[in-house]
């Protein structure tokens, strides 16, 4: 029996509502299959076919399959009853942006741009990630950078204040983009890091692992190989669940980026193998451009000159060549470089090589410009490195880049100690008691150095175990008054040198680094004692003192797992509890 219409459109409206998703999430897979129902019967509106259909353009961009997402969006907009004021019609400009972003289509700020004006006081959503696409990927030579991190750094602050942890991850995403745009691949990881550890508490499991690429790239192109092969592996442990042809992309490629960069050609064939299969379930021409690349520097390994003719080849027909995002990458200009001389032609080789120099001259400007300079260096030692296999270009090449790197570090440092250092103290600490916050904290001993057999890198983690009783008891001043005494007892009980900060809304941590068991036992009990003496009196006379609990954890080595070492004693505690 056929339900009456008024039943199936209430129905349906429920479901619409309940799998709409923000721009910078994914629909989950399972709602396709009912949105695909739903437009096959007859009885649904042209209203409720439109905003299921920008659902799915949705879904398929998320899964790689961006063609069939354009398509789709083509049919919307030859719909005449699309309205021009309705959310559906904003989105799917941003998705085109975003669409043309991905395969680096100059397009994409035409409708960013379009998006903006469109969801502006209307649709938060949309008006966010349209306001992020065109500060990070628009308007580059009339912007500097230091001009679009400042708007980057409003936005942070903005939805910080709203404690939107979906939007915040795409804004720390955003600014990781920006960083990588202008070589700093530490900071970039750092952000996207942010962006992925956010994610994890708001996304499903499939939306967590894109943030995960970001990081491998930048600590990749960071020269940081261990921690992106780290990295790597915890997007394999990820892709294990989720296991979808665009994920497994993913998977392979950077695990093929690994074994590029570090040289290790038998493994990156059996990569390349099995990424080639996952490629062909996606469309995604830029990263079908990129296995082209690395399935011809595995030629060039291997002596294949037939193989590496034709990726040249190639690269003269502007339909076939790399696009212009890869032309402007060091590693591959780098490897353009090889690839002529191997072909012998030494010409190509001198130009492709006065593009590298372009190029990171370009990028070394952009640091001095934005106050940042770490990977100079590095940008210097690429030149130099490619200039042995060019020797003519070598004393021109020197002198100008010797010269450049002076100055950029001159005025880059200034600007850095002045101005970006104040930015990140504060971004790294806790509001409430002026400590270093747990990203902030946690991340300094992640860096502690093994130390010798006689000595000892020692963390005390302080729990407040009864904060919520007292919170609940007497209120919120007294319980913050609390906090503020106990913060203020651990600066004063505690050395310059040692990393103190608050882990969570009751814990708080104490690293003492590099020194003899017994004197940081000692030091723990003179803190332990002076916590003891504190106590808060209310307007009606109480005196409140809180149950400190100390665990004391000793170790010879480097504190690289400090965040399992806190969530073993957590769970110890609550156990105990």
């Amino acid at each position: 029996m056929q339900l009456p219409f008024s039943v199936f459109a209430d129905d349906l409206d429920d479901f619409i509502k309940e799998v709409h998703v923000s721009t910078f999430d994914c629909p989950s897979d399972s709602s396709i299959t009912r949105v695909d129902n739903y437009l096959k019967d007859i009885n649904i509106s042209n209203e409720q076919a439109i905003k299921l259909k920008v659902h799915k353009a949705h879904w398929l961009i998320c899964v790689g399959n961006s063609d069939a997402a354009q398509r789709l969006i083509a049919s919307l907009l030859a719909n005449k009853s699309l309205s021009e004021s309705s959310e559906s019609y904003a989105s799917i400009h941003y998705q085109l942006g975003f669409i043309f972003d991905v395969n680096d289509d100059p397009r994409k700020c035409e409708y960013y741009q379009k998006s903006k004006q469109l969801s502006k006081d209307k649709f938060s959503d949309i008006y966010l990630s349209s306001q992020l696409g065109l500060i990070t990927e628009c308007g580059k030579d009339k912007q500097d950078f230091g001009v679009k991190l400042g708007l980057l750094f409003s936005l942070l602050e903005s939805y910080s204040k709203q404690d939107d942890k979906k939007a915040l991850a795409h804004i720390h995403n955003n600014i990781g983009l920006l960083y990588s745009s202008i070589g700093q691949r530490v900071l970039a990881a750092e952000e996207y890091e942010k962006s992925y550890r956010l994610g994890l508490s708001v996304y499903e499991e499939k939306n967590q692992l894109a943030p995960l690429i970001s990081i491998i790239s930048a600590l990749t192109g960071s020269g940081d190989f261990d921690n992106a092969k780290r990295m790597i592996d915890e997007l394999g442990e990820g892709n294990l669940k989720v296991n979808t042809p665009l994920t497994n992309s993913w998977y392979h490629f950077a695990l093929s980026r690994h074994y590029y960069v570090t040289e290790n050609y038998i493994e990156m064939k059996k990569s390349l193998r099995t990424w080639q299969a996952f490629l062909t379930q996606v469309s995604n021409k830029e990263m079908a451009k990129l296995y082209e690349w690395y399935a011809t520097a595995l030629c060039l390994n291997e002596a294949d000159k037939e193989c590496v003719k034709a990726f040249l080849d190639k690269q003269q027909d502007s339909k076939t060549a790399m696009s212009g995002r890869f032309t402007k990458q060091e590693r591959y200009l780098s490897f353009l470089v090889k690839a002529h001389l191997f072909m012998g032609n030494l010409e190509a080789a001198g130009d492709s090589f006065d593009k590298y120099v372009d190029i990171t001259v370009e990028k070394m400007q952009q640091q001095q410009a934005s106050g940042r300079v770490l990977g100079v260096a590095n940008l210097h030692n690429k030149i130099t490195g490619l200039e042995t296999n060019i020797e003519e270009f070598e004393r021109k090449r020197w002198q100008a880049v010797f010269i450049l790197l002076g100055i950029t570090l001159c005025f880059a440092l200034l600007a850095y100690w002045t101005v970006g250092r104040a930015y990140l103290r504060r971004l790294g600490s806790d509001p409430a008691t002026g400590l270093l916050n747990e990203q902030a904290v946690l991340s300094k001993i992640r860096k502690i150095k093994s130390t010798n057999s006689e000595r000892v890198n020692a963390l005390a983690l302080i729990n407040v175990n009864n904060l919520c009783d007292i919170q609940s008891q007497y209120g919120s001043t007294e319980s913050d008054l609390l906090i503020t005494q106990l913060a203020s007892c651990l600066k004063h009980a505690t050395r310059d040198l040692d990393i103190v900060g608050r882990v969570s809304t009751d814990q708080f941590i104490v690293c003492i680094q590099d020194i003899q068991e017994s004197i940081a036992k000692d030091s723990f009990n003179r803190i332990e004692s002076e916590l003891s003496k504190i106590a808060v009196v209310t307007k009606n006379r109480h005196n409140i003192e809180p149950n400190i609990v100390m665990h004391i954890y000793n170790a010879n080595t480097g504190l690289s797992d400090v965040d399992e070492v806190i969530s073993e004693i957590r769970e110890s505690r609550n156990k105990a509890m």
